[in-house]
């Protein structure tokens, strides 16, 4: 038990390479391949079990049990990972050849497009180098068909955007080799690499590959970094075109064959509609319209988002929405709640629908913002990877500034300005409260990161690298060693049984709050995970949050 696990990803694959089955079969089912996980050297991490309710958990109700789990934290080890092929025919296992290094990782196998040969992703432990490998199915032979090097790091997204076609003579994929994510067409024979698509905008998505006309799909931020849209283009880049013509948010998905695709689309004004379509962008049909949901709406008071942009002191143009009070007076002031995620390639600030509490807390007689500062995605790699080596630096830089920014909009109460964040977010909260020189009255962070030596490797050794390599990356940005500077009302809350980011996080972060003489509240959730969700919790959990900006922030405290 927790040692050997076959053709499942062990606990931090499986967060961090995103995917739950770690076997494959041939296209012709006559060989099987999975992944072997030797989890002997990761080091366990414990967490305390109670009683608790919803559900009860009564073995643990006079002594709480520790539930220990395989967790692999920044700089420590990681499982030993072998790939074997299994033969319906004959019974043999071949051993896949990896080479002689094993501190590295093997985040996807796939079948080609023959049944004799395994494509396997090999990754080394900086995760700036990315190569395929084309393993004989009899043997467990390999040759290197494709490498990939980044300054940086590799996006773990481009694991899922390769396509091998014409029996393994060519291949598409989506790199960032120019700066921006775009698809390209890699001989595998000569290993020429063809860039199909090109402009200072993003591939967010390869849909896929149409054979018969030679035609990918994909979805892109051409548009704006705030939209996505649907798009063909031939694979020699010929004949581009936007398919989807509404501004806003579109997710295609196509069927087999690539004949027609439904579509969901929202914008900031507009509930998700889902129409059926040809390839050309045609409507067939509409699905799903939301007009019952729009009737009810009209009900209600509400405002929706309303985009900006601003430039930073740097010179950094950032782009943000804001949601203002319900029939709010333009000769008032009122309290501004921030709200941020701020993780690398994320983004919060994009033309989709939301309806939520920011619209709960607006007629309440809040503004609410969002600002995607440095680091956020969907605007080229320079924008997204300044971050490197230094988390926390730079997306509280903008946070701060855009709170400065806000504090001089006629509508906010430049006393009454909180902010708020989760995870990532919650990391972010904490940090800015500390690096913000006073300009946040109150904050709520939830299940923060305090130090990255605490995360999982495969997370934070991306954009960090290890703990021994940077340890001043580590700790200049860590909550933990800025805790005499807070400034603000702060809420700490976490998940006991958060597996994900440890309460272990919170625990050091309170004491030293506590020895920093800083005064906090905070709210601990018995047996809850990183999603703090369960019977009564949610409930809970927002009218806790409501009630403390209604002390700290509403009421100027």
């Amino acid at each position: 038990f927790n040692k050997i696990i076959n053709g499942a990803p062990d606990w931090v694959y499986e967060e961090e390479f995103g995917f739950s089955k770690a076997f494959t079969w041939s296209k012709d089912g006559s060989f099987l391949a999975w992944i072997r996980f030797d989890e002997t050297a990761v080091k366990q991490f414990e967490m305390t079990m109670f009683q608790g309710q919803a559900p009860s958990m009564d073995e643990n109700a006079l002594y709480p049990q520790p539930y220990e789990f395989k967790y692999p934290k920044a700089g420590e080890d990681n499982s030993i990972v072998t790939v074997h092929i299994y033969n319906i025919n004959n019974k043999a296992v071949a051993d896949v050849d990896l080479g002689s290094e094993t501190d590295q990782y093997i985040p996807r196998i796939k079948w080609s497009d023959d049944n004799n040969h395994l494509a396997v992703y090999r990754v080394n432990r900086l995760q700036n180098k990315w190569e395929i490998l084309f393993a004989d199915a009899n043997t467990g032979e390999t040759e290197v068909k494709y490498t990939e090097e980044n300054k940086y790091y590799i996006e773990e997204s481009n694991y899922d955007n390769v396509k091998f076609l014409d029996e393994n003579s060519h291949m598409i994929l989506t790199s960032e080799a120019d700066g921006w994510m775009h698809l390209y067409d890699v001989n595998l024979e000569s290993g020429f690499k063809q860039q199909i698509t090109k402009g200072e905008y993003d591939i967010t998505d390869f849909l896929g590959y149409d054979e018969d006309k030679k035609t990918l799909y994909y979805m892109s931020a051409e548009n704006s970094p705030l939209r996505r849209d649907l798009y063909s283009v031939r694979i020699d880049g010929k004949k581009r075109k936007r398919i989807t013509q509404q501004d806003g948010t579109n997710r295609a998905v196509f069927s087999n064959g690539f004949k027609y695709f439904i579509n969901y689309f929202s914008n900031a004004s507009t509930p998700t509609q889902v129409t059926l379509h040809n390839n050309k962008g045609k409507v067939i049909r509409t699905l799903e319209d939301n007009a019952e949901y729009m009737e009810m709406l009209s009900e209600y008071k509400y405002n929706n988002k309303e985009f900006f942009t601003f430039t930073t002191s740097e010179g950094i143009e950032l782009n943000g929405w804001m949601i203002m009070p319900v029939d709010y007076d333009p000769n008032k002031q009122y309290p501004c709640l921030m709200t941020q995620y701020s993780g690398p390639g994320s983004q919060e600030v994009r033309d989709n629908w939301s309806f939520d509490w920011y619209n709960y807390l607006s007629q309440e007689g809040y503004i609410v913002a969002c600002v995607d500062g440095r680091g956020t995605g969907a605007r080229g790699e320079a924008f997204k990877k300044c971050t490197y080596l230094q988390l926390g630096k730079y997306e509280s830089d903008d946070q701060i500034e855009a709170a400065k920014w806000l504090s001089k909009h006629p509508n906010v109460d430049a006393d009454n300005i909180g902010i708020w964040g989760w995870s990532f977010g919650g990391f972010m909260t904490a940090l800015c409260m500390e690096k913000g020189d006073g300009i946040f009255d109150a904050g709520i962070s939830v299940a923060p990161v305090t130090n990255w030596r605490y995360y999982d490797n495969i997370y934070t050794e991306r954009f960090m690298r290890t703990p021994q390599e940077n340890p001043d990356g580590y700790d200049d940005n860590s909550p933990l060693y800025h805790a005499e500077d807070l400034q603000g009302n702060i809420l700490i809350v976490h998940g006991s049984a958060d597996d994900n980011v440890h309460v272990q996080n919170t625990m050091e972060f309170i004491e030293r709050l506590v020895q920093a003489d800083k005064q906090f509240d905070m709210m601990i959730y018995t047996n809850r995970n990183h999603g703090i969700y369960g019977g009564n919790t949610r409930y809970h959990l927002y009218k806790k949050f409501t009630n403390f900006l209604e002390e700290h922030l509403k009421d100027g405290e």
